[in-house]
């Protein structure tokens, strides 16, 4: 029945970020979603003050899915210290369009910069969501594209996908530190190693420890994380980033 279409998009959807595994697969679910807006690009995570140093931004990056080039020179250069977007959300907890905050912004200079590159990359054209967190944080997703033609129900969509994708992503890294608290240090030595394809008894070599101790810690490891096997546990450690 046609009446069950859009139910049946949003299910397939909310599976498709349940099942996601890693950042990755979310962000192709959410482009699944929004590239028939004309949306190509994705980018968000937990939106940073203008005081915040340039080694702590990584640490905030949720998903980043753009043009190789233009995150390399976005990220090199600083940009995001000069971007009228996130400039715009150290104050807005409104949807806005980059052409909004391009509009809003106090530097012609920035504008120039960032706009005029992100042109290079067939980024002419955006859509932010921001998104409060329960501790009054702010995250934000932002979208964008070569056109970017979104109706009034457009938005509420992508506000949906958006917030939706963000909580699966929170998720992912919430997991991966509790994993990687319950791994003890040399429990991560022993994955560390096995994941470089050694054997127990190199890992014991280059360690200096007993071979049986190098069996007890995987043992350990697997334990924790729920893994029936070493490489299961490899693969586990490796999805939720304890392993990096």
């Amino acid at each position: 029945m046609p009446d069950n279409i859009p139910l049946e998009k949003t299910w397939n959807f909310m599976h498709a970020m349940r099942a996601a595994a890693d950042n990755q697969d979310v962000a192709a679910a959410l482009l699944g979603i929004c590239s028939a807006f004309g949306v190509s690009a994705i980018f968000g995570g937990i939106v940073p003050s203008r005081t915040l140093p340039p080694r702590a931004i990584a640490s905030r990056i949720l998903i980043q899915e753009m043009p190789p080039g233009w995150v390399e020179r976005y990220n090199s250069r600083g940009y995001v210290y000069r971007d009228p977007i996130v400039d715009r959300l150290q104050s807005e907890r409104s949807p806005f369009s980059w052409r909004d905050a391009y509009a809003w912004a106090a530097s012609s200079a920035d504008v120039r910069l960032i706009k005029g590159e992100a042109r290079e990359f067939h980024l002419n054209d955006g859509y932010v969501v921001p998104i409060t967190l329960l501790d009054g944080s702010l995250a934000a997703i932002s979208f964008g594209g070569d056109h970017i033609d979104l109706s009034p129900d457009d938005q509420s969509i992508l506000g949906f996908a958006a917030s939706y994708a963000l909580g699966t992503l929170l998720q992912h890294r919430f997991s991966a530190r509790r994993a990687r608290r319950r791994v003890s240090a040399r429990e991560y030595d022993c994955l560390l190693w096995a994941a470089e394809g050694k054997t127990d008894w190199e890992i014991s070599v280059i360690l200096g420890v007993s071979k049986s101790t190098v069996t007890k810690h995987i043992l350990s490891a697997r334990e924790k994380l729920g893994a029936v096997t070493k490489s299961h546990a490899i693969a586990i450690a490796l999805r939720e980033r304890i392993l990096r």
